[in-house]
């Protein structure tokens, strides 16, 4: 709430602008009055030719004075009405933003509690991948493509990679034991699932959005380097590169966690496990960034385990 004094502050702050545009304005005007009285072969008086003979010279400038401090005063006044109206707009932007954004983390972890359980995964992968991404960012190939806008649409964008698992029946997303070929394809779904999710949700937002690298992840981030992969066998550069970074991100948190199938492996394992992979499954030159970058992974790795076990004392501890 703002206060009285911070109100009366900017009444004065109008008030000294709209005096020093008045006198601004005036002093002008004097001075070309007086500049025509020095060159002009006649003698020009203009107050006495606007206002007749019979007012004060005095009187005369301080009316002047007043009607350019009432003009100035109308253009600060425009003024500030314009910036007001910007810094409203930019605040709604904002707002409507981070609307934006809660919804979209509000269904992502949706999809990560069904498969997951309450955890920081989603956390952990939008980190690897901005890694990823700012790392390669500095490779004069992808001059012009990975950019800062690119960089943070990926960080937004990456939680949307299994979204589609909301569609995905219990009975095969959670079963503990080793899906059979036809369980195999029903997972498989869940990156056509979403994939097309969000490609409704973009084609009614108009202009550029991030959802346009979420859409490629989600759609993607399962295929291999080699074609190997689903839904489309995709290889290669072929596949778009947020989905090869996304894919190098999700195998490594996979490796790295517990999940009801298997306990977490260590990062040295998981780092092995990744590079034997290399040009197979995982882009050559994302496995090459991983490899400058593990400490700062490893880092992530800790960081969001431990806050993770905070965040689950509450429910282990007895009553």
């Amino acid at each position: 709430m703002t206060k009285p004094s911070e109100k009366l502050n900017k009444r004065l702050n109008l008030a000294d602008q709209m005096v020093l545009i008045g006198i601004f304005l005036a002093f002008l005007y004097w001075g070309l009055e007086a500049f025509l009285n020095v060159f002009s072969p006649d003698e020009v008086n203009f107050y006495r030719q606007i206002f007749g003979p019979n007012v004060s010279e005095m009187w005369m400038r301080l009316i002047v004075l007043c009607l350019f401090m009432i003009f100035g005063s109308h253009v600060q006044y425009t003024i500030n009405k314009r910036k007001k109206a910007e810094m409203d707009l930019l605040e709604s932007y904002r707002k409507l933003h981070n609307a934006r954004m809660a919804t979209i983390l509000g269904l992502a972890k949706l999809a990560e509690y069904r498969d997951e359980g309450t955890g920081t995964h989603l956390e952990r992968i939008r980190e690897y991948a901005k890694l990823i991404a700012q790392e390669m960012s500095k490779n004069p190939k992808y001059a012009g493509h990975i950019t800062p806008e690119y960089i943070d649409d990926i960080y937004q964008s990456s939680i949307l990679h299994d979204i589609g698992k909301v569609g995905i029946p219990d009975a095969v997303l959670l079963k503990p034991a080793k899906l059979t070929e036809e369980e195999f394809d029903v997972i498989k779904r869940h990156t056509t699932l979403g994939g097309d999710a969000i490609k409704a949700i973009e084609a009614k937002i108009e202009g550029k959005s991030f959802l346009a690298l979420g859409k490629e992840i989600a759609y993607s981030h399962h295929e291999k380097w080699d074609g190997s992969g689903y839904p489309r066998r995709l290889n290669g550069e072929g596949i778009p590169l947020s989905a090869r970074i996304i894919a190098l991100a999700d195998v490594y948190d996979a490796l790295t966690t517990k999940r009801f199938y298997k306990e977490a492996y260590s990062h040295k394992r998981s780092r092995q496990i990744i590079t034997d992979l290399k040009g197979t499954h995982f882009d050559p030159e994302v496995v090459d960034v991983f490899l400058t970058l593990e400490d700062e992974f490893n880092r992530i790795r800790q960081e969001k385990l431990e806050a993770e076990t905070e965040l689950m004392k509450p429910l282990t501890q007895p009553n």
